[in-house]
């Protein structure tokens, strides 16, 4: 390769491979706000910088280094905007699976996107859907940490500090839900994840998430979805 060349390669990897804290902190900004049209433009000015054409073995796997921490800056932006840390954790989780199978750094910058606008959604909701009650969100809070255990309403009502009575009428004043229902809503968002980043097997999701069967698992999934596990899967991944 011309010197010139090599030259002109570098720079452009140097250029993005600069970046600092405070050229994404506006973005930051944005996702611990919910301000999810800014940063589709924020974003679209920032990733324009990144390098096209031909990448040279050291520049990619500085742009991979660079992308692990711009999604989990993302991700801690995420928590500090008031979402779950494991559910912020398991979109930056799929982000890094899929920057692993990337094959041409061109795909990174979508990957970044991707995870910065999921996550910044994820708090608009997280506020949106913020109680006020502190009962209430220890309720939430409890049930999204056992996904994949056996759980009893009593034991939530046993951590929250309230008679199960008192606490069922507050969830469903607050919520519009029952603590059941608020339950399964989280698992199949939890299996959509599972369903698009993983291998497992859909009887293994349906058996993780605490489903009796699979045939249960689809129709709940289905119900809420409007399409059926492996529906979501092939269309997710086509």
């Amino acid at each position: 390769m011309p010197d010139v060349t090599r030259q002109r390669l570098m720079d452009s990897e140097d250029s993005y491979l600069n970046t600092t804290f405070w050229d994404i902190h506006p973005l930051f900004r944005m996702i611990k706000h919910g301000e999810t049209e800014q940063l589709q433009e924020g974003l679209h000015l920032q990733l324009d910088r990144f390098p096209e054409g031909r990448i040279t073995r050291d520049g990619r796997r500085q742009l991979e280094y660079l992308t692990v921490s711009l999604v989990n800056t993302f991700m801690i932006a995420a928590i500090q905007g008031g979402v779950y840390p494991p559910q912020a954790n398991a979109v930056a989780d799929q982000a890094l699976r899929r920057l692993s199978q990337a094959r041409n750094p061109s795909e990174f910058p979508e990957l970044v996107r991707v995870a910065a606008v999921r996550l910044c959604q994820m708090v608009r909701q997280t506020k949106e859907q913020d109680t006020g009650n502190l009962h209430v969100e220890k309720a939430k809070h409890y049930l999204a940490d056992h996904l994949t255990q056996e759980i009893s309403m009593e034991a939530v009502a046993e951590d929250v500090g309230l008679s199960l009575y008192h606490l069922s009428h507050l969830f469903k004043s607050h919520t519009g839900s029952t603590m059941r229902h608020y339950l399964a809503d989280l698992r199949i968002e939890a299996a959509c994840r599972l369903l698009a980043s993983d291998d497992l097997a859909i009887p293994e999701i349906a058996s993780l998430l605490r489903f009796c069967d699979q045939s249960y698992f689809t129709r709940v999934f289905r119900q809420r979805t409007g399409k059926t596990p492996a529906q979501y899967r092939n269309e997710y991944r086509r």
